[in-house]
Formats: C-alpha cells, structure tokens, sequence
C-alpha cells in the first residue's frame, strides 16, 4: 500500500473485510482492555462479551463502568447469539496515577492465571492545555504512553505464559492514530523535552507525539518478546466519534464530527489485530490501519526505530523513570 493512499484510506477507509461474524467463540479466553467504559474500547468490550469471554475492563470510575456494562448487556452485538456466558470485571486503576497501576495487577493476578490478549485501548486527546498527571508527566504522554508501560511490565509475565500454548495468538494491542504522523521530527519523540517544558507546541502536537509512542513501545515490546508466542502490535483504529473530543471548543467538536465514524467500526480495527489469522509470526511488531488492514507508520519513525534504535531508548528511558513504580 502507498502512503499516499494509506494516508486517504485511514481518513475514508474501505469496507471492513474481518467482523465480528470472524470472531470464534471464545468461550474460557481471558482479555484485559485499558479504556473500555466509552467510545472503541466499549466496543470492543461488547464483541468479545457477546461472544463469550471474560473481559477485565480497566477503568477509574466505578459509575462509568457500571453504566458502560449496562449498555454492553442491553445491546448485544452485531450478529451475536444472545445469551452470552461471558463476564465483564472491573480492574480500579487509574493510568494517570503509576501508584494505582501495582495494586491493581496485584488484585487481578489473584483472580487469572492466564491473559489471551490485552489491548492498551485508553487515551487522552488534547485536554486543556498545562493538564498533567499525577507524576507530573504532561496528560497525554503519562497516560498513553507512560501509564500503558507500566501496565504492560506487569502484566508481560502472564502474557508470556500464556503464549507457550497458544503460538501467535496471544497479542498485545497498543492503540496509535494516524497522528503519528504529526509527531515531531525526525523520529516522533522530543527526546530532550518529552513534556514540553522548554518549548510551546499544541496539544495536538503533544498527543501525536504519544502516539508515535505508541508505535515505538508495540515495535521494542515485539523485539523483547519475540521468539515467545506472543506478538505485540499497534493500529491506528480511525476516525471515530468519541468522547476524546470532549475537551475541544464546540466548534471543533462539529468539525471532527464530519470526518468521524461509529465507533464500532474502529473495534473492528482491533478485533482484525487481535484475531485475524492472516497476521502470522513474521508480522510481530507491525502496524494496522482502519478497518483491519496492514499498514505501515510514518516513514521516519519506522528510520528511527531501524536505524537509531529508538525503541530500545524510549524502553530504557521509561525503565528509568518509572523504577519506583
């Protein structure tokens, strides 16, 4: 696929071509999904209970949970068969907060054994300018990036045992956006002012550098990893209405809604990652695009992860800054 015409079919993609009718039952499969009160995660949330698994849904807000498993159990699938014998749990973290992400895994690892795939589904999108985390991170790289790291390290020993018996079938999904391609040059990181405390950029900018993170993060994981079972990916789900627009003026809120699609449609982006058979071994690290095709990232991340390793500097990077955790 060209860039040029990836970078037409990410904003207007073709017809999904893997949906839910290609999701197997998953009866007794086990998933774990940052993000799955709103928006894709929900969801995806709903596919994968409607077709029988248990879904530990990671959230910070009980009444939102509660709300969004209400709405999972009120309107089954496209093209499921009611009723289902899945199950939805909570697992209470807060990613803008690393001091809530141990516990949290701690409580869960009582409850599993085994994750047959996670997707890293949460996301903050231009919050009012100056919002940071609990750690001081700028919002949308704390959450998106530092926050779904953390995560990751914990959870990495219990995906890992459950590849040994399920060759390229265990995933770990890390959602990106074409925004990557906004990121800022050369290789999508500001190495030296990853929060922007030295210079202004937009909220914008900020956030495709956490997705360009993203990216960076799926690729180096799949190098750690590889040999194991396992794959780590990322995708760019699409253009979607979500409340990740919630923190723009009205005006841009209209604006995004033209170019925006249901919400569905972006989970089919991550079930296609998450259960296509087309996606083998050799395939560990790639990146998809809207609506469950491979595609490719900007041409000077994809550089800067060959040639300069960034990969392995933002892994060691976060290793650092996050030890305490």
């Amino acid at each position: 696929m060209s860039l040029v015409w990836q970078t037409i079919t990410e904003v207007y993609p073709p017809a999904p071509t893997f949906t839910e009718k290609d999701v197997p039952d998953l009866t007794d499969k086990i998933y774990f999904i940052t993000g799955g009160t709103n928006g894709i995660g929900l969801e995806l949330v709903r596919i994968l209970f409607w077709k029988n698994a248990t879904v530990y849904v990671a959230a910070r807000d009980r009444e939102l949970f509660r709300q969004a498993t209400e709405n999972i159990m009120e309107r089954p699938s496209v093209g499921s068969k009611p009723p289902s014998v899945g199950r939805i749990e909570l697992v209470e973290l807060d990613l803008a907060d690393l001091t809530t992400i141990k516990p949290a895994v701690e409580q869960l690892l009582t409850k599993i054994d085994r994750l047959d795939s996670v997707w890293y589904n949460a996301g903050v999108m231009l919050p009012p300018e100056g919002s940071k985390t609990v750690q001081e991170y700028e919002l949308q790289w704390g959450v998106n990036v530092v926050g779904h790291y953390v995560l990751n390290r914990y959870l990495t020993p219990t995906i890992l045992q459950s590849a040994k018996d399920s060759q390229n079938s265990v995933r770990v999904l890390w959602v990106a956006s074409d925004a990557n391609n906004f990121a800022p040059s050369p290789d999508g990181v500001k190495w030296d002012d990853f929060n922007f405390e030295k210079e202004k950029v937009s909220e914008f900018t900020k956030y495709a550098q956490s997705k360009a993170g993203d990216i960076i993060l799926a690729h180096e994981f799949a190098q750690i990893i590889k040999d194991s079972g396992a794959l780590s990916l990322s995708l760019n789900p699409g253009h979607l209405k979500s409340n990740l627009f919630r923190s723009m003026p009205p005006w841009r809120q209209k604006l995004s809604a033209l170019f925006s699609f249901d919400p569905r449609l972006g989970a089919l982006t991550e079930i296609f990652a998450g259960f296509s058979p087309q996606i083998k071994a050799k395939d560990n690290g790639a990146y998809f695009v809207p609506w469950g095709r491979f595609g490719q990232p900007r041409p000077s991340i994809t550089q800067g992860l060959e040639n300069k390793y960034t990969g392995k500097r933002l892994w060691n990077l976060l290793e650092t800054e996050t030890s305490m955790y």
